[in-house]
């Protein structure tokens, strides 16, 4: 595992190597140096130079030690800030999504396509022995579940609600079958078919399905690929068009990973307030940030119960759980009976099961270490990237989650690379479908959530190839 003490004293040096601190060809310090000055055994300074080695950040010299040996390229430059039509468009997915989210699950295929979170950290364990010894002393079968859900895990979600900046009852929170779920009921409370809504740009393309099937109306609003959606087209859409709701992933959205600041969400509410226009803030990243604190919920400075906020274990666990929320203020009531229209209640132990996993401090120590391994995933996939991929190549710096976007030049076509990709087994996500317009065809996204193996990597290195022989040709 990348969070353990000798991974993290290599990604310590490899910072220093990356920013300059060590120059390229510069003898390391000595094994039993480095583990007087950390603190640490022989054996992890040891363990963290074969990471640094196996790498290629540094390489070993009979009888002389370690050495410096990675040439540093120029930065990548980040993806541009997305340019939309202003007019409303009837949403319509294409059999592209089917395929892409069927490909996904090919047994054999090396997945980078799918925004699923990774299975190799503790809680996976955990989370199992919790289903068994639940399954065995819980009464679950033939139980009807109350249409808001269990209230000792809407008591769990309301103690982690604390953590987003936002105070709420148990009473006020709807369970779900996940966020996406969670979403469309929202949509079906605030919407009537023909209405009109506005979506990131780019923006995950479950949501798009979501819209397309409940015969809605959409505007992409241009997002900036480090700062979110553009409150100025934002503004300019609510002026000139009868938006009914408003849709963001504001903290490491998919598939940018850009994040709203703080101030900027301020003035989204306000926005909100004055056109009086409800959003629907999808939260499932919130957890995974890569800095010292995690970003506030545009909900926490909302005053008017315009914000309806909804999140899941779906990305900071496991998909398979099925189990989300919503934090439905004003519109608790008819969530609550859409839900009980639609499917009465959602099953019962995994309810519980997420109850209990909530509860325990196991929840906020996979966080720690899923936060860490996930910050050092991605910088691995940087460095891949660097040096597997053209030079212009424009790759995006989420600070949390677990999805990357990368952009070619404008005549690239990433749908053909993901046909020709799927054949040789290697699969990503085509940029075409996260737009209505189809717009972003030479772009894609990757998953560096999973653990980096040799195939992976081996991957990633074929798939730059595979962009360079494609650019030569353009």
């Amino acid at each position: 595992m990348e969070g353990s003490l000798y991974a993290q004293l290599a990604d310590k040096m490899t910072e220093q190597i990356r920013h300059g601190a060590i120059a390229i060809g510069e003898r390391m310090p000595s094994v039993r140096h480095l583990s007087r000055q950390e603190r640490v055994s022989i054996s992890t300074v040891m363990a963290a130079y074969s990471l640094l080695e196996e790498r290629g950040w540094v390489e070993a010299r009979p009888k002389s030690g370690y050495y410096a040996c990675r040439q540093i390229r120029e930065p990548l430059a980040v993806p541009s800030e997305s340019v939309v039509e202003p007019d409303p468009v009837i949403a319509s997915t294409s059999q592209l999504v089917m395929d892409v989210q069927r490909d996904g699950f090919k047994a054999n295929a090396i997945n980078f396509c799918r925004a699923t979170p990774a299975l190799d950290f503790p809680i996976s364990r955990h989370l199992q022995q919790t289903y068994t010894r639940l399954s065995r002393t819980q009464q679950h079968l033939g139980v009807s579940c109350r249409p808001e859900g269990p209230y000792v895990l809407r008591q769990q979600v309301a103690r982690h609600a604390v953590d987003t900046g936002v105070a709420v009852s148990p009473d006020s929170i709807v369970t779900t079958a996940g966020s996406l779920n969670a979403m469309g009921l929202c949509l079906q409370v605030l919407t009537q078919p023909g209405d009109l809504v506005a979506v990131e740009s780019p923006c995950y393309y479950g949501i798009l399905q979501l819209i397309e099937a409940y015969g809605l109306k959409a505007i992409e609003v241009p997002t900036h690929p480090e700062t979110g959606l553009s409150l100025e087209a934002l503004k300019m859409a609510m002026e000139q068009w009868p938006l009914k709701v408003v849709l963001t992933v504001p903290s490491f959205s998919n598939p940018l990973g850009c994040s709203i600041p703080d101030e900027r969400k301020k003035a989204l509410v306000k926005l909100l307030e004055q056109y009086q226009v409800p959003l629907i803030e999808d939260d499932v990243y919130g957890d995974l940030y890569f800095g010292t604190h995690r970003p506030g919920a545009i909900k926490a400075f909302d005053k008017q119960g315009l914000v309806l906020l909804c999140s899941s274990l779906s990305k900071t666990i496991d998909p398979q759980l099925r189990v989300g929320w919503v934090l439905a203020g004003r519109y608790y009531e008819d969530i609550l009976h859409r839900k009980f229209v639609n499917m009465l209640s959602t099953p019962v132990l995994p309810q519980l099961v997420c109850a209990e996993v909530l509860g325990q401090g196991i929840y906020e120590r996979h966080l720690r270490q899923a936060r860490e391994v996930y910050r050092q995933r991605y910088q691995r996939l940087v460095d891949l990237v660097s040096e597997s991929f053209p030079a212009v190549t424009k790759i995006s710096r989420p600070q949390g989650g677990i999805v990357a976007w990368l952009e070619m030049p404008e005549n690239f076509d990433s749908t053909e690379l993901y046909h020709f990709c799927r054949n040789a087994g290697i699969l990503i996500a085509p940029g075409e479908i996260f737009s209505i317009n189809k717009q972003f065809k030479h772009c894609f996204r990757l998953n560096y959530a999973p653990r980096w193996t040799p195939e992976r990597e081996d991957a990633i290195r074929k798939l730059g190839q595979w962009v360079s022989d494609r650019i030569a040709k353009l």
